[in-house]
């Protein structure tokens, strides 16, 4: 935890729940550019996107409404908030990127930070315009790497310009109203269903979820060395940071009598997954859950967990993420249960599993990527 002296007044602010290393902090210079332009908020405002909340405890003393994708991010705010009872006497509310579609009220203000993920950005644009009438302002911002070609032309597909303003110490916020009406075509392209060459399966894409598009090489290494034989004797499996559901739907498919727990702190994430095992007919036992880790897995439940661990967090490459999933693994994993991972080959995850399991073993390795599994002591 750091405090800022913020352009709202001192706030003490956390990154929850990575703090990286000793100069990283919760805010960015994109925070200092719109608190400055606003310092106090008095209406309701919502803020889309935030990663740790910034915004939302800045303005606390108004009623605020924050929506994302991220779960963790959701939680930091409310953490945050907390941090600074003086500053936060307004109303909280909270609203997951999967219950968007459902708000209708309007607001005065709209604040959208920009996502790394430009299907995002869509889709909280899309969904954001519910929230807006014709004198509604809509402030899309952020550090200049997240300003691109791509997101201009996400804008111009549902929004008008009305004030431009040129960057400030590499950051800088836009104000657009929503059009009366949005131009036909699409900002991004579409993307059909595709199907698993491993197994006889289909998946959905879904904005910024991620191998929900299409097979990315981790995944595929991963599929290499698929532990078949550890599935076809498991009774729980748990897909841990399950993304698009692939590895968990595919051990359903090969165990349709296990159990299986897919879980990821993305809101979007996890519904992709339960879409995806539907369109797949499977019709055994699976959970999914948006949570941190496991959390809501009881300890020592699971036979075997899958997992392609981020190695980073937010704007900052960390082996925080992975090493407490690998935490959570071994909690809720059985004495002589399996984890299986895969990882960039530079990365190193053979000495970190090597702090919680036993029996490392290397069970395929390519250019890029590296497929371990660990056994629990």
């Amino acid at each position: 935890m750091k405090t800022w002296n913020s352009p709202s007044g001192p706030l003490k602010l956390a990154r929850y729940p990575f703090e990286g290393q000793r100069s990283h902090q919760a805010w960015d210079s994109a925070d200092e550019w719109i608190i400055s332009r606003f310092p106090q908020h008095s209406d309701p405002v919502i803020v889309v996107g935030e990663a740790f909340g910034v915004l939302g405890t800045a303005w606390g003393a108004a009623d605020v409404t924050a929506a994302g994708d991220s779960s963790l991010a959701l939680t930091a705010l409310e953490k945050n908030r907390k941090l600074n009872p003086s500053t936060t006497g307004g109303t909280l509310r909270i609203l997951p990127s999967t219950d968007m579609k459902t708000a209708t009220e309007a607001f005065s203000r709209i604040f959208i930070r920009l996502p790394k993920s430009l299907s995002l950005l869509e889709f909280y644009l899309e969904n954001a315009v519910r929230f807006a009438d014709e004198n509604t302002e809509i402030w899309l911002g952020a550090m200049d790497k997240r300003w691109s070609s791509g997101v201009k032309k996400i804008a111009e597909h549902l929004l008008e310009n009305v004030e431009v303003f040129p960057f400030e110490k590499h950051s800088r916020w836009l104000c657009f109203r929503k059009k009366a009406e949005p131009t036909t075509a699409r900002a991004t392209t579409a993307i059909e269903g595709w199907d698993l060459d491993e197994y006889p399966l289909t998946f959905s894409p879904a904005p910024d979820v991620f191998s929900s598009s299409d097979l990315d090489a981790g995944t595929a290494a991963f599929l290499r060395a698929f532990p078949e034989k550890i599935i076809k004797d498991a009774s729980a499996i748990a897909d841990l940071g399950c993304g698009s559901g692939i590895f968990g739907i595919s051990a359903s498919y090969l165990n349709r009598e296990a159990s299986v727990w897919f879980t990821d702190e993305s809101y979007l994430a996890a519904g992709n997954a339960e879409k995806n095992y539907k369109l797949n007919k499977l019709e055994g036992k699976a959970s999914f859950l948006v949570t941190n880790g496991l959390d809501g897995i009881p300890d020592n439940s699971v036979d075997l967990v899958l997992c392609n661990p981020p190695f980073h967090f937010q704007n900052i490459q960390s082996r925080e993420p992975a090493a407490f999933m690998f935490a959570e693994a071994l909690r809720v994993l059985t004495p002589g249960g399996c984890i299986q991972i895969v990882g960039n080959s530079h990365l190193g995850y053979h000495k970190l599993l090597d702090e919680y399991f036993d029996r490392i073993k290397e069970v395929y390795r390519d250019r890029k990527f590296t497929v371990l599994r660990a056994e629990k002591r």
